[in-house]
This record gives structure tokens, C-alpha cells and sequence, in this order.
């Protein structure tokens, strides 16, 4: 790039500020009090920091740049799933969108979101709930169902009923955590028909409306199962190795994302695979980068980094599709919480030295106050592992073998 683009970035995420680095772009990250400012790196040379009261509230934004005479960039982004709509709505006045406000709606209002699919691909029955404060269980439900946000992210306030007694309790809870926390704790719902069979997730780049290089991968179990215990982790299948299952997912993925109006973006969609009929049923997608180590088994497939696809789009460029560079197979994992009474976790080149683990990263340590609890929600690890293998089956192994070792490292 000889030009000195200027990006402007809502929330701090590390690999999106290097990969503007890394092309030589200059960010301004609009930092609120969400985040702990404490826990960041230093501002570097390329980057310029403002503080905004609330990034969910786009006039206390618009307040912060304006008084810092900041209002001309060549574009706006986001990987936070929660300011989605907002970096496309401030797009429009300081920058230009390459995600319209209305496509970027679709891709955060669960219901609206299957509405407009419904008939297009296979998506699961779901009914709106606008104010669960005043909701009562008129309708007949088809049990098991979901109750979770219309606008969530990670699982948060996500519960499963298989009762209309089950459902009734999971929505007193609800409004009691909203009673105690009315600021934070959201309102609007959807109920939705519970799928059974493997939760997959795809993640990848359109362009032009058509899907560019992406991965499929199967999440070691559905992700409501964090309730229960379960590690939050995931297995790239290679797509020279599974080309017909590949060539499924792409006519699936590429129909939705039309019909959803996206153009020019990175993406991350989920969705169940019944392995009975081979169906494949929508769950929801995401206008970024997938979370966690996502984007890294990504660019070890493909040694592209989705957080630079993600600035070439956004500035216009074409970014096309590549083939795989490796034929190993690859998954990560985020890593268990700990007992509360650990002084250190044990030094990552003991899981470094296991079969097939070529990252590992560490979110966590015991001078933090608050522990991760790996049941809350999909973003509460200790840490991550990146893992590869000759093919699924051994990269499971690999996954298990380290989430036993490092549990037996922190059991004290």
C-alpha cells in the first residue's frame, strides 16, 4: 500500500491493530470503559487511542471523535460482535460503509436475521420475545427450545428448556438477573427450536457476493454444552481431503450470505450438520473474525491472516481466494479454569513439547482477580492451544491428551 490509510477501529483486538501494522495502516482505536486499559500494550507508533463513555451509543462517540478533531477516515471496522451496527452507522458519516447499516443489522438481530433466510436455507422455527419483562408462556411450544438473547454473543443469558415448566423457570431467572442488573442484562429474546446433531462453524471471505477461500470446522461438541463442562474447541477438516463435504458448505454458505445482503467482508458462520439425513440447518453468522483461535487454524491452512483479509476489504481491495498451503489437518482449544488456591500456571513449553501443539497462549494468570469460569460463556478460558495432526481423529487425540495434562499440571 503507498497510500497512508486511516482506519478507525471500535474496541481494542491485538491481531486486527497488527495486521494495520503490519500493511502500513494507521489506526484510531476507540477504546470505552469496558475495557481494562491497564491490560493493553503500549500505544505504538501507528495507533492513536480515544476514549469514548459509551461505544454502544454512537452520539457519545461521535462526541469523543469531534472533540478530538478526528472525523475523516477511509474506513470504519470491528471484530466486536456487539459494535457491529455501530461502526456501519458511524461509517456513513466519517468514513464510507463497505457494510450498510441495514446489512450489518441482519447480521446481529438473531430473528430478523432467520426471517429473512426462512425459505432460502434450512433454519431452525424461532419466536420473537420484545420485552421478556412482560412475557408470559401463551404457545405451545415444540420442545426442547432455547431462550436466548435476540442480539447476544458467546451464550451469554443462553438457557435450554425441555418443558414448558423448564422454559418458565429459565424465563423467572432471566427477568430476575434483569431486575438486578436492568443496564446490562437484555430484554429482547427469541425462543428457538432446539436442533440436534454436530455444530459446525465456517469462517472465510466474501467478495463481490462470492465466497472466497473458508474452512469448515466441527466444534468438538455443541456449544450449549459449556454448561455441562465442556472446553470450548474446534477441528478444521481439509478441504482437498473432504472436497464434496466442502462443496456442500460453499453452495449453503454462499446462498445465505447473499440473501443477507453481504457483499464485501470476512464472516463466521454457524450452523448444525444432522448426520441422520446430512441436513444442514442455519444456526447464525457474524459480519467478523471468528473468536479465539479461529483465524490462526485459519492462516495455518491457508497462511492468509483473516484480520488483514479484514482491512484489504474494508479499504476496497479484491482479496481472492488461495489454495491450502498444508495438507495437515488443524483444531485448537481454550484451556479449563484452574483451582482458585494456583499460584502459577505451569510454563506453556511443557505443553509446547506435546505431539502436534504449535501454539500456545495464555489469557489468564493468578495475579488476576476474577478466575475464567469456562461455563459462563464461549470467551471464558485460561488460555488457548492450537493443535495439528495428519487428520481429525489424531488432532482429537492431541486436544484430549492436552486438556487432561493440563489439568493434572493445576489440580492444586
Amino acid at each position: 500500500m503507498t497510500k497512508q490509510y486511516r482506519i478507525l477501529m471500535l474496541g481494542y483486538r491485538k491481531g486486527l491493530v497488527d495486521a494495520c501494522n503490519k500493511l502500513g495502516v494507521h489506526s484510531t482505536i476507540l477504546i470505552d470503559p469496558w475495557e481494562d486499559i491497564s491490560e493493553l500494550p503500549a500505544c505504538g507508533d501507528n495507533e492513536k487511542r480515544i476514549f469514548v463513555e459509551n461505544l454502544s451509543k454512537d452520539e457519545t462517540t461521535l462526541f469523543s471523535l469531534m472533540r478530538s478533531n478526528e472525523t475523516n477516515f477511509d474506513a470504519v471496522i470491528t471484530t466486536e460482535e456487539y459494535f457491529v451496527v455501530n461502526a456501519s452507522i458511524l461509517s456513513c458519516i466519517v468514513s464510507k460503509p463497505y457494510i450498510e447499516p441495514h446489512v450489518a443489522v441482519a447480521f446481529r438481530d438473531k430473528f430478523y436475521q432467520k426471517k429473512l433466510l426462512r425459505g432460502v436455507v434450512p433454519v431452525t422455527d424461532s419466536w420473537m420475545i420484545d420485552d421478556i419483562e412482560n412475557f408470559d408462556i401463551v404457545e405451545k411450544y415444540p420442545y426442547p427450545v432455547v431462550l436466548k438473547p435476540v442480539a447476544g454473543a458467546a451464550t451469554s443469558y443462553t438457557y435450554i428448556a425441555y418443558s414448558r415448566e423448564e422454559l418458565k423457570k429459565c424465563v423467572e431467572l432471566h427477568k430476575q438477573k434483569l431486575a438486578e442488573n436492568p443496564a446490562e442484562i437484555p430484554r429482547s429474546m427469541v425462543i428457538e427450536r432446539f436442533v440436534y446433531g454436530d455444530e459446525w462453524h465456517i469462517d472465510g471471505w466474501i467478495l463481490e457476493g462470492k465466497l472466497q477461500s473458508f474452512t469448515a470446522s466441527k466444534y468438538n461438541f455443541p456449544l450449549i454444552g459449556i454448561r455441562n463442562g465442556g472446553i470450548v474447541g474446534s477441528v478444521t477438516l481439509h478441504p482437498e481431503t473432504n472436497k464434496e463435504l466442502y462443496d456442500k458448505f460453499h453452495k449453503f454458505v454462499e446462498k445465505a450470505l447473499q440473501k443477507l445482503g453481504l457483499k464485501n467482508s470476512v464472516f463466521h458462520m454457524e450452523l448444525f450438520k444432522n448426520d441422520e439425513n446430512d441436513e444442514l440447518i442455519f444456526s447464525e453468522c457474524a459480519a467478523r473474525v471468528g473468536g479465539g483461535f479461529i483465524y490462526k487454524a485459519f492462516q495455518y491452512l491457508y497462511d492468509i491472516n483473516l484480520y488483514e483479509v479484514l482491512v484489504r476489504l474494508s479499504l476496497g481491495e479484491k482479496v481472492l481466494s488461495t489454495p491450502a498451503k498444508t495438507l495437515q489437518c488443524v483444531g485448537w482449544t481454550f484451556l479449563p479454569s484452574v483451582s482458585s488456591t494456583i499460584k502459577s500456571l505451569p510454563d506453556s513449553s511443557l505443553l509446547m513439547n506435546m505431539p502436534g501443539v504449535i501454539e500456545v497462549e495464555y489469557s489468564w494468570n493468578p495475579d488476576q482477580e476474577e478466575m475464567p469460569d469456562t461455563k459462563i460463556d464461549t470467551t471464558q478460558r485460561t488460555g488457548q492451544v492450537l493443535i495439528t495432526g495428519k487428520d481429525e481423529d489424531e488432532v482429537l487425540r492431541r486436544t484430549k491428551d492436552v486438556l487432561n495434562y493440563f489439568t493434572d499440571l493445576t489440580k492444586n
